[in-house]
């Protein structure tokens, strides 16, 4: 399987024609405006995930890398959070190990809701890098926000 491309502004090398052709397209794609993320979406479960959205999205405003592209994913990080949540009200009251059943005898065994909550983490982790919401993926993109800033300043005033 091959490596997923860099973006133009992640290269090292001197850029090709194609490569500078490339660039355009990609800093027209970035650009989408976000008036869908204004309200939650209605299939949210419940109103840990509404909220969630809530504050996702005002934080995300600030920084300026969210848009309605980013809605959907949003929206399932949100039901992951809510979903993870709920799973580790449940599993406060528990105990970390169980008994269970076997055709041998009893066993201890990890309780369930240890690899349901484990399994939600990693959901909200995959749904925040996509989103941006990990230092990596801020990282990346205020790269290449640094770098478009410097290339209006520079055809502002010209090369020093």
């Amino acid at each position: 399987m091959a490596r997923p491309r860099k973006i133009v502004d992640m290269q090292s090398s001197h850029l090709t024609k194609e490569q500078k052709q490339r660039k355009k397209q990609e800093e027209q794609t970035v650009v989408v405006g976000n008036e869908d993320l204004e309200k939650p979406p209605t299939w949210l479960k419940g109103t840990v995930a509404k909220n969630e959205w809530k504050r996702i999205v005002k934080e995300l405003k600030k920084i300026e890398i969210v848009g309605n592209l980013d809605y959907v994913n949003l929206a399932c990080y949100c039901n992951a959070y809510a979903n993870y949540v709920e799973t580790t009200k449940q599993l406060k009251d528990q105990p970390y190990c169980v008994e269970r059943e076997t055709r041998t005898g009893t066993i201890v065994v990890k309780n369930p809701l240890i690899s349901i909550q484990t399994n939600y983490a990693a959901e909200m982790r995959k749904f925040a890098s996509l989103c941006g919401m990990t230092i990596d993926s801020r990282l990346k993109a205020a790269v290449h926000k640094i770098d478009k800033s410097e290339d209006n300043l520079e055809r502002k005033f010209g090369a020093i």
